[in-house]
């Protein structure tokens, strides 16, 4: 493995120097730190409202580097981890709990989005890598809600037995009663951040 650039670029946890990140300079880049959920508005749609569970903030390491290809340009690569934990709403129960998500992931970075998906990506492993595309001013703040957003459960549930029997026996109930449609209200992701700040 080897890079460009022998000395990393550390980048600051703050999220507008995040925001414009050059990965075409030829730079390897390194960091780590956390941020607050208010820069992360579509993940604060999925929070359970008046959940009681404190969300966390995200948590983020990243680091890039370049790996030579005989006669051919180098990959840049970039390795993303990321843990937060977010209360959500059970689909079988209907009451909240807390989801912890741990993402672990690396990219190969391209200088346009034809290369990305002409990209061939290895058959037998294919999600051990996703496809980005390189800027003068890339966006990580963007690609980490992505990600979060990404590993969320499709269906949101309690651990296997912890759903309370009562809770349950509601849902059932009212499935059985012939209600139409049960609704679960989607908090506004401003009325959710300004609940966390009291907190």
């Amino acid at each position: 493995m080897n890079s460009k650039n022998t000395t990393p670029h550390i980048l600051p946890n703050n999220p507008s120097d995040l925001q414009s990140i050059d990965l075409k300079s030829g730079l390897t880049f390194v960091g780590q730190g956390v941020l607050d959920l208010s820069h992360f508005p579509r993940l604060l749609q999925e929070i359970a409202p008046n959940s009681g569970f404190e969300a966390s903030q995200v948590h983020w390491e990243l680091g890039t580097w370049f790996e030579e290809r005989l006669g051919l340009i180098p990959l840049q690569y970039m390795h993303l981890r990321l843990a937060v934990d977010l209360p959500l709403t059970c689909q079988a129960c209907f009451q909240p709990y807390l989801e912890s998500i741990d993402s672990d992931r690396d990219y190969i970075l391209f200088d346009t989005e034809v290369e990305a998906e002409e990209w061939d990506f290895d058959e037998e492993n294919q999600d051990a890598e996703d496809a980005l595309v390189a800027s003068e001013t890339f966006n990580l703040l963007e690609t980490i809600e992505e990600e979060l957003l990404l590993s969320l459960p499709l269906s949101a549930r309690h651990p296997q037995g912890e759903c309370r029997p009562e809770n349950l026996q509601k849902v059932a109930k009212v499935l059985k009663s012939g209600a139409d449609e049960i609704k679960i209200e989607k908090p506004n992701p401003f009325a959710v951040l300004k609940n966390l700040k009291k907190q």
